[in-house]
């Protein structure tokens, strides 16, 4: 609706510029994509950056339009939307099936779950699946049918795709909704513990981290279910991972675009989605099923499995009223989970004790696969963003062709233990493979267990150390045919050096460092010395590929060569100059990334004018981040303050570009207009705040992405400012992110690393969350978290501080008493400080 309006425009130099009689639009539901601004389609409110810890869901609506809105049919599906019958036809599904439950799992509650899923299925003719009738389960996420979660509109949309996916699927599928007390990393995964305690043997997880947190680890257990299909979605950023997609205990599923085609035999076309997530897991290990796939990911997981259809240009139809008011056609990988955890109900129970997401990696069972082997999601130039032949990230294997790839099949077994000949020690993590193609690992007892199509096979056992031995073997359809392994292991040499910062500073760093096929996962150098040791086997070459624990630096690797002698290698590692965020370097000028900022308070020396409606820096309408930037941005939304509008201006601290000769003004930002009536401008100052003149505009269209702007007026000069000026009233925003100001060179600053460990004083146990700061400057504050590193694993924090000598250093943690010390911080130094806080109430 629009209302005449008139409205009076500020500029960003304090003048007003001129008043305007027009309509101002007034924001429809949804929320225009910040990732992709080309493509017709609206990432749904749940779908966007979450808080650390917590995850987004993956459902994306289809909006044809250029305006990014969602605008639902009321009476029937957009006219290019999928419904039941196309997903059975395009995946060769079998009609029969029925009785088994299709768990899904989502966040916060929606009330009118159960009455929308009656209305789309009733205009697809399915038949009715109701509590009333047994066919539909509601619970929280302890397993009560009371109290639910309270509504959320976002999470909404999410709950009603996943019902209406598993209906066209499996319409005869019984569905067991779990609802989250919140879409917190704990309350979802104890969401399907719920799910499959309540008796799932398949479950829909269709939410994720995009590109992973270091900490997802301790919550991999949730997920892991022998003999429980759980389907995660891979993401919806393009060749980026997703956890838990990376858990490789799940069946992590991509996303395809999935187009009609009358010509082809199969009557429909396939392609990878081009936001589809895939990519190498940070911290997941690789799976023994993956082990005869070169997915470039070495040692770590890589995703996806499996895929089907997401694309929201090829989306289902989806009845929706409780965020929106009516019919939707959603896409994301949101889509694509529950169609494959229904198809894996249509193959029937899975096997116990046995992870399905092996079944698909059976070599036999490549011809159930529609291989994709079109489309991309992204510029990596491999097959981790590219669809080919066989295994790629974006499709994994391929989409299903029919279900007969999701059920473990006829086999045998070929089982044993693996030992070292000349001690009888079993073996741990040692690689079996067959003549077929089969792999799986010893575990920590040394056994092993082959499940194969029955037959006759070479086995074949390496293991770290112990150099291949083959054997023969034939396996009979449910029989166990035993085989055992004992190897032999050669000598090993030490080799030892340190990681160091090769940037500037110098300083030792603290590095995890990984071993091609070493069983004993990473090792990690000493903190303080940036020292590492290992024993390696001789004769062989192996690749070491370090990465600092500090942000900002850039992983590198080498090949080294283990004769007889002990053998030193150091690493000079360089800091990341695209972002220059390493601790101790930043940008030669300014560079303001809004991290700490709250509220309507300015801080780091700038201001904000323009009263009680002005910029914010807590995003209160819940916009997306400016593609670059991060969920702490700055933002003037007048959509959020409504009939009040707003006149604001962001104004910087004085900045000397004295040394510069070629100075630029950049930032991340995304300027959504009204019609008419919103101002967006940047203006320049070189005399310290008296003089403007303004540098960048934009009124009626809309300005998104990254800016950079070269400011020659501003080389030479020592009070150069910038203001960012925004004008509007009840219409859109503009969020900016990464302000940078100067020559943008990446330089060390002067200062020194300050590391050590929180933790608790009774207990020795490390305090993830303490928070220390040194009173040296606003930015010198670390927070303390766990590491994989067994010789610290909780309470590790590090933080840059810029002055050298002694300085007041407070350690504090929720539930303790905070402590203070003064430190004596070197420069170009690593100085550690250990703190053992007491709980209050304590001793």
């Amino acid at each position: 609706m629009r209302m005449p309006t008139t409205l009076v425009v500020a500029s960003v130099i304090g003048v007003t510029l001129f008043t305007v009689t027009t309509a101002v639009a007034k924001p429809m539901a949804g929320t225009p994509t910040a990732t992709d601004q080309s493509a017709h389609y609206t990432r749904s409110a749940c779908n966007q950056p979450a808080k650390r810890g917590h995850a987004r869901c993956y459902a994306t609506v289809w909006t044809p339009g250029t305006d990014h809105q969602i605008r639902p049919n009321a009476d029937a599906p957009p006219a290019g939307a999928l419904g039941p019958a196309d997903i059975q036809s395009a995946y060769h599904l079998p009609n029969a099936g029925g009785g088994q439950t299709v768990a899904i799992v989502d966040a916060f509650g929606n009330s009118h779950a159960e009455a929308d899923l009656a209305t789309f299925r009733s205009h697809y003719g399915l038949p009715p699946c109701t509590s009333a009738n047994g066919c539909l389960r509601i619970v929280n996420q302890q397993g009560n049918a009371s109290p639910l979660p309270p509504d959320d509109a976002g999470w909404a949309l999410e709950t009603t795709l996943d019902l209406d996916a598993v209906s066209s699927a499996c319409p005869n599928c019984n569905i067991l909704l779990v609802q989250g007390d919140d879409n917190g990393d704990d309350s979802l995964g104890a969401s399907v513990d719920t799910a499959v305690s309540l008796g799932a043997k398949y479950v829909s997880n269709s939410y994720g981290v995009a590109g992973e947190e270091p900490d997802q680890v301790n919550f991999d257990h949730y997920y892991s279910h022998p003999g429980v299909a759980v389907t995660v979605s891979a993401g919806d950023a393009g060749d980026v991972q997703s956890w838990p997609a990376t858990n490789p205990d799940v069946i992590a599923v991509g996303g395809t675009r999935l187009t009609k085609a009358t010509s082809t035999t199969r009557g429909w076309n396939e392609s990878a989605w081009s936001d589809g997530g895939s990519g190498c897991s940070l911290y997941e290990p690789q799976p023994a099923y993956q082990d005869r796939i070169d997915t470039t990911c070495g040692d770590y997981r890589a995703t996806a499995d499996i895929s089907a259809d997401a694309d929201p240009a090829s989306g289902l139809a989806v009845f929706d009223t409780l965020g929106q008011s009516g019919w939707l056609q959603v896409g994301g990988t949101s889509l694509s989970s529950p169609l494959v955890a229904s198809m894996y109900a249509l193959a029937g129970q899975p096997s116990a004790g046995v992870l399905p997401v092996s079944y698909l990696y059976d070599p036999s069972k490549s011809g159930d696969f529609f291989d994709i082997t079109t489309g991309k999601n992204g510029t990596c130039g491999n097959l981790l963003c590219t669809a080919g032949p066989g295994w790629d990230g974006p499709t994994g294997l391929g989409s299903p062709n029919g279900v007969d790839a999701l059920v473990q099949g006829p086999h045998g077994d070929i089982a044993g233990q693996v030992t070292d000949a000349a001690t009888g020690q079993p073996i741990a993590g040692a690689k079996v493979t067959t003549s077929a193609g089969y792999v799986t690992r010893s575990d920590a007892q040394g056994h092993y267990d082959l499940s194969v199509v029955p037959g006759s096979y070479d086995v074949s056992v390496s293991a770290f150390r112990y150099p291949a031995v083959t054997h023969s073997a034939t396996a009979t359809n449910g029989q166990t045919t035993t085989l055992d392994f004992a190897l032999t292991s050669v000598p090993s040499a030490s080799v030892s050096g340190a990681v160091t910062d090769g940037s500037g500073h110098g300083w030792p760093l603290y590095a995890e460092i990984t071993i091609d096929g070493y069983p004993a996962g990473p090792i990690f150098t000493d903190p303080s010395t940036g020292a590492y040791s290992v024993q390696l086997p001789q004769g062989g070459d192996y690749i070491l590929r370090v990465a600092p624990m500090y942000g900002g630096y850039l992983a590198q690797q080498t090949r080294v060569h283990v004769g007889t002698a002990d053998l030193r290698q150091d690493f000079r590692t360089k800091v990341d100059e695209t972002t220059c965020n390493a601790p101790g370097y930043g940008w030669n000028g300014l560079n303001t990334t809004f991290t700490r900022w709250t509220g309507d308070t300015a801080a780091d020396g700038w201001s904000v004018s323009g009263g009680t409606a002005s910029w914010r820096f807590d995003d209160p309408g819940n916009r997306p981040a400016p593609p670059g930037g991060d969920d702490r941005f700055a933002i003037a939304d007048s959509a959020f303050y409504g009939s009040a509008g707003l006149g604001t201006a962001l104004t910087s601290p004085a900045i000397d570009l004295s040394q510069q000769a070629h100075p630029v003004l950049s930032f991340d930002g995304s300027y959504y207009a009204a019609t008419r009536g919103t101002v967006a401008e940047v203006a320049l100052s070189t005399d310290g705040g008296h003089r403007w003149a303004s540098v960048w505009k934009h009124t009626t269209t809309n300005a998104i992405g990254h800016v950079e702007l070269q400011i020659p007026q501003a080389a030479g000069k020592s009070g150069v400012r910038v203001r960012f000026g925004f004008a509007g009233k009840g219409g859109w925003w503009w969020a900016v992110d990464n302000v940078s100001v100067g020559t943008h060179e990446c330089v060390p600053t002067s200062g020194g690393l300050l590391i050590g460990t929180v933790t608790d004083k009774a207990t020795g146990k490390g305090i993830d969350g303490a928070t220390v700061t040194s009173a040296a400057g606003l930015d010198a504050t670390g927070t303390a978290s766990a590491t994989q590193d067994n010789a610290i694993r909780d309470g590790f924090y590090y933080l840059f501080t810029p002055q050298a000598g002694s300085q007041q250093v407070t350690a504090t943690a929720t539930g303790y008493v905070s402590d203070m010390a003064s430190v004596d911080v070197a420069t170009d130094q690593v100085t550690r400080h250990d703190w053992a806080l007491t709980a209050k109430g304590g001793n």
